[in-house]
């Protein structure tokens, strides 16, 4: 059974805009949400597609248009094969104890493609050496951890032909930066923007793959 998730963070759920924008670039007319959420995405794309999302539990959200959404288990979905152009999943996988069962779910019910995003658990020797890591390793709800290359190796396993795949959600380090140093004042905001030029290497928390049946 699909594990329930942080219900205050998934109740207020916004639209990403990278996600938004694999979804405008990349889904059929038809699409399934699965792990929706408050159903942030069906009820802002209602009018483009023929949509609908499902969640392990309901959200009073999903009331504004109910005929939209419904419970269900990821890892057993309630619709016939090849039932929608596109699957979503997002910020789901990480949630349920057989990711791989959902994975083939996905890949039985859709005809054209999946569009799914993870956390990025991808722990550099920085952050090792710094002690730090991302929140997802500390989040209670999550029971897998995933990297660009486990996700893919997981959608490849499914079935799916991993057509693109790239990180998305930038990490800020600067609130960290001017917590450490008391970069306050315009010598702070000065500081901060001589940071910003001079990064080398950006960290990203969400791995976002988009794959063809």
């Amino acid at each position: 059974m699909l594990t329930l998730k942080n219900s205050i963070s998934y109740a207020a759920r916004g639209v990403n805009t990278e996600r938004l924008n694999a979804i405008l670039e990349n889904a059929g007319q038809s699409v399934l949400d699965v792990g929706c959420g408050n159903g942030t995405y069906v009820l802002k794309l209602a009018d483009r597609y023929n949509i609908l999302g499902v969640d392990i539990q309901h959200f009073e959200t999903w009331n504004a248009m109910p005929h939209l959404f419904s419970v269900s288990d990821a890892s057993e979905l309630k619709f016939k094969d090849s039932s929608f152009d596109t699957v979503l999943s997002f910020e789901t996988l990480e949630h349920l104890p057989e990711p791989k069962k959902a994975l083939r779910e996905y890949y039985r019910i859709c005809r054209k493609n999946l569009i799914l995003t993870v956390p990025n658990c991808d722990v550099t020797s920085g952050m090792r050496q710094s002690l730090m890591t991302y929140y997802h390793w500390v989040d209670r709800t999550h029971v897998n951890f995933f990297d660009m290359d486990t996700i893919t190796e997981a959608v490849k396993e499914a079935g799916f032909k991993v057509v693109k795949h790239y990180y998305i959600n930038q990490l800020s380090l600067l609130p960290l930066l001017t917590e450490a140093f008391n970069l306050s004042g315009l010598l702070g905001k000065l500081v901060q923007k001589i940071l910003l030029k001079r990064q080398q290497r950006k960290y990203y928390i969400t791995c976002l793959v988009v794959a063809e049946k």
